[in-house]
């Protein structure tokens, strides 16, 4: 009698069980059978170095001005290599174009510097001369083009190159002794290349390297009761400068 009791409490139990199973298993069922809706991935801007930009930058430059010397109306008679460095510091302004990840502009800049070289010339037929040379500033007008990923820059770029040179020399002969100066307009050119890093909407920061040529120039120094002394010069620069820039 027990065990029929025990019987008739466990059969609805059992069976409502069951029916919560079925339940559970067509619900899951019907979820499976459902489509899972399709969402596009974002779609991401590619960033842009288009139009003007205005910036800062400091660096240093080191390079040589290759100098020969001799006597006015003979052939040079001594050759050396002046070597020169120091520090730089200016500003840049420009504009980009871009086409997709392909950029193209142009940049003027303007540099103050501290390179400075220092030279004590061969004695030339019993004249000996001390000779200075200082580029106190230089700018160039280049063109850019450069390739864009994510916010990366990587550029080449060259143009034209002109810079401030000055010269001072003593030259002494026997007991007579005389100073002269010269302050040069250089003119010649110059290529490099650089990358450039987006920081925060507007700003970037670059890293560059330029080689500038300023090519040859002949100065001729006359002094009272010495020779004129005949100077030809080549100075060339290696230019390494780091810039922040915000665009406009």
């Amino acid at each position: 009698m027990q065990l029929e009791v025990e019987g008739l409490i466990m059969r609805p139990i059992v069976s409502t069980t069951f029916a919560f199973l079925l339940l559970g298993t067509g619900a899951n069922a019907a979820d499976m059978g459902r489509p899972i809706p399709y969402t596009p991935a974002p779609i991401i801007a590619l960033p842009s170095w288009a139009g003007f930009y205005l910036g800062v930058n400091v660096g240093g430059g080191f390079g040589e001005d290759r100098v020969g010397f001799g006597l006015a109306g003979a052939p040079g008679l001594a050759s050396a290599k002046n070597a020169f460095g120091g520090f730089l510091g200016g500003g840049q302004l420009g504009y980009n174009y871009q086409f997709g990840s392909f950029v193209a502009g142009i940049e003027t800049d303007i540099q103050g510097t501290s390179l400075k070289s220092t030279l004590t010339t061969p004695s030339l037929a019993g004249l000996t001369a001390s000779y200075s040379q200082s580029v106190p500033w230089f700018g160039t007008l280049r063109g850019r083009i450069g390739y864009a990923q994510d916010s990366w820059l990587v550029y080449a770029t060259g143009g034209y190159a002109y810079a401030g040179v000055e010269t001072r020399a003593t030259a002494t002969a026997g007991p007579a002794a005389a100073t002269s100066a010269s302050d040069d307009l250089r003119s010649g050119w110059t290529v490099g290349s650089g990358i450039e890093v987006g920081l925060t909407r507007g700003w970037s920061l670059k890293g560059e390297y330029l080689y500038v040529d300023l090519g040859s120039a002949q100065t001729r120094w006359t002094f009272p009761g010495i020779p004129s002394v005949v100077n030809d010069s080549h100075v060339t620069m290696n230019v390494v400068r780091a810039g922040l820039n915000y665009h406009f």
